[in-house]
C-alpha cells in the first residue's frame, strides 16, 4: 500500500500558487514541489494529485489524503457524472479546470485509489509537510515568474540514514517556517548541543512556541535549498522516533489532553505519543512497571486514578512531565513551564527541572518568564519577531537594557541566589 498525502497552496485566489506531495512507500519518502505565477488554490490542488500520481512507476493500491474537498468529493461523487454529461455539471454549465480532472481521469484508471479527506492546519503531520511543500513550490515559482517543478529528495530508506554524530541535537539553518498563512520564521537558524542547557526569551508572538511544534512535527519548515534542519545528526529524521529522545512539555499540550483521561494512562500515552490511550495500544509489564516509576519520582502516584481534568494545574503539568519522560529521553523541552502555577506549585516544579538537569538530560526551556531560567541554564537565546537578536551567556544578556529592548518596555532587573526577575521601571 502506497500513502500520498498532497496539498495545493495560492496567495490569492488566483494568484502565485504552489503544489506538494509527499508519497510513501513502506520506509522510502518521496517530496516534491512545484508551483505556477499564476494560478488558483483548486488548480493547485489537482495539480498536487497529478504530480503525485505521476511518479508512480507501476500500477498501485494507493491512499490519496488531501484536505480539498473539491479534490476527494470530485475523485469520490461527482466525476462519474460529469463524465456521463459530456464533463458538464449538473446546471448544464462546462465543468471548471476540466483539463485537470481529464488528466487526472486517466491516471488514477491505471491504479486503485482509495480517497481520503484530512482538515487543514490541525496538525495532521504529513498534511503539514506538504502544506510547507506547497508553499515552497509557490515561493520559488514567484521568484521565477514561471512554473516551476522539482523533486525536493529522492527517495530515501529511513532505516539506513542515522548519524554516528553523538555531540549534536539540533540544528537549524536558514529556515522558514509558516502557520497557516502566517510567517512565522523566516531564515532562522538555531543550535543545541548535547550537555548545554539554553533559555529561549522573548514576547508574545516571538516564534517561541512554534520552535517546539517544529521539533514535535506540528508544523515543518519550507524545503528550499539553503535550509538544513537536523536532529541528532540525522537531516531525514522520523518523527516517530525522535519523540522518545526528546521529552516535550507544552501548554498546547496541557490545554488540548483530554480531561477523562486517567492519570496512569496520561503516562502510558507517551510511549504512543498520543493524547489518552487506546485499545488498540498494548503496555509490557515493563512499560507500566516504568510509569510507576516515574510517577513515584514525580510524587504522583497517588493520583494515578483521578481523571486529568480533576487535577490541579500543577499536578496536571507533573503528569505530563512524566508522560515526557517514560521513556527516559535525554533531551527535555519546556514551553512556559510555571505559567498558571502559584508560588509554591511554581517553585516545586522548577526543583523537579533542576533534578532532571543533575541527571544529565539537557534541557531547552522556552518562554518570557524571567524566574523561569534556573540557574544551571547558562545560555540564553533572545528571538524577536522570528528572529534570533541575540544568543549568548545569560551572564551577558540578561541585563536591565538587554532586556528593555527586546520587551519593548523600560525593565528593571532583580537578581538572587542565581535566579532573575524583571520589575517595572
Amino acid at each position: 500500500m502506497v500513502d500520498i498525502y498532497t496539498d495545493g497552496a495560492c496567495s490569492g485566489n488566483p494568484g502565485p500558487g504552489g503544489w506538494g506531495v509527499l508519497v510513501r512507500n513502506g520506509n522510502a519518502e518521496t517530496e516534491f514541489c512545484g508551483g505556477e505565477p499564476t494560478t488558483t488554490n483548486n488548480r493547485m490542488e489537482l495539480v498536487a494529485v497529478i504530480e503525485a500520481l505521476q511518479s508512480l512507476t507501476q500500477p498501485v493500491r494507493a491512499r490519496v489524503y488531501t484536505d480539498s474537498q473539491y479534490v476527494q468529493k470530485g475523485m469520490s461523487e461527482w466525476i462519474l457524472a460529469w463524465k456521463q454529461r459530456g464533463w458538464k455539471t449538473a446546471g448544464n454549465d462546462p465543468v471548471k479546470n476540466e483539463d485537470l480532472w481529464r488528466r487526472l481521469d486517466a491516471l488514477v484508471a491505471k491504479h486503485t485509489i482509495d480517497w481520503h479527506w484530512v482538515r487543514g492546519h490541525n496538525g495532521h503531520p504529513e498534511n503539514e509537510r506538504a502544506d510547507a511543500l506547497a508553499r515552497t513550490g509557490l515561493e520559488r515559482a514567484r521568484r521565477a515568474g514561471q512554473p516551476v517543478q522539482q523533486p525536493i529528495q529522492s527517495p530515501i530508506d529511513k532505516k539506513s540514514t542515522r548519524s554516528d554524530s553523538s555531540t549534536s541535537i539540533l540544528e537549524i539553518e536558514h529556515a522558514t517556517v509558516y502557520r497557516g498563512d502566517t510567517c512565522v520564521f523566516s531564515d532562522f537558524s538555531f543550535d543545541l548541543r548535547a550537555g548545554e542547557h539554553a533559555a529561549i526569551l522573548g514576547p508574545n508572538g516571538a516564534g517561541k512556541s512554534t520552535l517546539l511544534k517544529l521539533l514535535s512535527g506540528e508544523v515543518h519548515v519550507m524545503a528550499r535549498d539553503e535550509t538544513r534542519m537536523a536532529l541528532f545528526g540525522d537531516e531525514r529524521w522520523n518523527v516517530w522516533d525522535v519523540r522518545k529522545h526528546i521529552g516535550i512539555v507544552s501548554h498546547d499540550l496541557q490545554r488540548d489532553y483530554l480531561i477523562c483521561a486517567e492519570g496512569l494512562n496520561v503516562i502510558l500515552s507517551g510511549f504512543y505519543a498520543s493524547n489518552d490511550i487506546y485499545e488498540y495500544q498494548e503496555f509490557t509489564t515493563t512499560q507500566v512497571t516504568r510509569a510507576h516509576e516515574v510517577m513515584r519520582e514525580l510524587g504522583i502516584e497517588a493520583l494515578s486514578g483521578r481523571r486529568f481534568g480533576h487535577l490541579s494545574t500543577g499536578e496536571q503539568r507533573r503528569f505530563l512531565l512524566g508522560r515526557a519522560l517514560v521513556h527516559d529521553p535525554p533531551v527535555l523541552m519546556f514551553d512556559e513551564p510555571t505559567s498558571g502555577l502559584d508560588p509554591k506549585a511554581c517553585f516545586q516544579y522548577l526543583d523537579v527541572l533542576r533534578a532532571q538537569i543533575r541527571k544529565g538530560k539537557t534541557v531547552l526551556l522556552v518562554t518570557h518568564h524571567l524566574h523561569e531560567i534556573p540557574p544551571e541554564i547558562d545560555r540564553v537565546v533572545f528571538l524577536k519577531g522570528g528572529n534570533v537578536v541575540a544568543d549568548g551567556a545569560k551572564s551577558a544578556l540578561i541585563t536591565g537594557d538587554q532586556l528593555s529592548r527586546l520587551f519593548d518596555s523600560q525593565l528593571t532587573l532583580v537578581q538572587a541566589n542565581g535566579w532573575y526577575q524583571a520589575l517595572p521601571g
